[in-house]
């Protein structure tokens, strides 16, 4: 019997199709038949669960997700780079009123934001024309800590890329590639993260014009780091964001907590404003990572992966 049959069987409201479009009746009954299906089969497959699983039964329960925060607080006083609209927050209606209301100015990269491709590209992709099939997606992280520490000017290259490959395989297809630099530790302090020479020269880290190019050959969808600009501080054309958003890329800046991500395993949610014509806007970004994945009794705990508990202290709301 197919499953149509079995639906027009079993449900009286499938039955009126007719009234329906053919569209509708048929997601009609997959939504009906696919939870009692899905719980046949599992139980077909594994006895009831005890309250402690054994690891026999491991395989037959719903994976637990930890979830980490990769975003910045936004608040007065966070790192803003030359030229650019500090947060602002403006208090305009009290309680004393009856309600609270503030009113925001930002510039769109400011804090946590999301480059579209109409960025640098004319004719491409602003913020709101991103499907949200691409905001949720697999992402991989690439660990350069250890360059950057001896080189704050330090950008990924095409190597680190290949020799990340060499041991977790091929990076995915329409995936994120996220830099971990560990410059997102020093947000609380504009300073240190914008780190200017005497001539106004701005050093951190970056990923490398031949490193993006590489990867948009991967088909990726995205990258992301924890600095100010994907180029780096020092770089002057700007090539990689460029090249990245030339290819209808999207580019992800100022990210934070990537210690607590894995470098394979995570989903990343994108939660970017719908910003209408936008070609920058902030977001959250969150990821989801299977709880096997996460191994290290040093990493912080869940509550502690957030935005609020970066550290930064802003300036008091006007």
């Amino acid at each position: 019997m197919t499953v149509g049959a079995i639906a027009l069987q079993y449900c009286p409201v499938i039955r009126y199709r007719h009234q329906m479009s053919p569209l509708l009746a048929k997601l009609v009954a997959v939504a009906i038949l696919i939870p009692s299906l899905g719980a046949c089969d599992n139980r077909a497959r594994c006895p009831k669960a005890p309250q402690t699983p054994s690891p026999k039964l491991a395989h037959c329960l719903a994976p637990r997700q930890r979830v980490i925060d990769l975003t910045h607080l936004m608040q007065e006083g966070m790192p803003v780079g030359p030229g650019g609209v500090p947060f602002k927050m403006t208090r305009v209606v009290d309680y004393d009123q009856g309600y609270r209301m503030h009113k925001l100015e930002v510039g769109e990269n400011v804090g946590t934001h999301v480059d579209a491709p109409a960025h640098f590209a004319e004719g491409k992709r602003t913020i709101d024309q991103i499907p949200v099939d691409e905001l949720v997606v697999p992402a991989v992280m690439i660990d350069v800590r250890d360059k950057v520490k001896d080189n704050p000017d330090y950008r990924v290259c095409a190597n680190d890329v290949v020799d990340w490959e060499a041991v977790h395989g091929p990076v995915p297809v329409g995936g994120l590639v996220i830099a971990n630099t560990g410059w997102h530790k020093r947000f609380v302090d504009p300073e240190k993260y914008l780190n200017q020479d005497s001539q106004g020269v701005m050093h951190f880290p970056g990923i490398a014009p031949e490193a993006a190019q590489l990867l948009v050959e991967r088909d990726v969808m995205g990258i992301g780091i924890d600095t100010l600009s994907l180029d780096g501080g020092a770089a002057q054309e700007l090539a990689t964001h460029r090249i990245m958003l030339a290819a209808n890329k999207v580019q992800i800046e100022n990210l934070s907590n990537l210690d607590a991500l894995p470098e394979v395993g995570a989903t990343v949610i994108i939660g970017v404003l719908p910003l209408a014509n936008g070609t920058q806007a902030q977001a959250r970004i969150i990821a989801l990572v299977p709880e096997l994945e996460v191994l290290d009794d040093e990493a912080p705990e869940a509550g502690a992966l957030s935005a609020a508990g970066s550290g930064f202290q802003g300036a008091a709301i006007r």
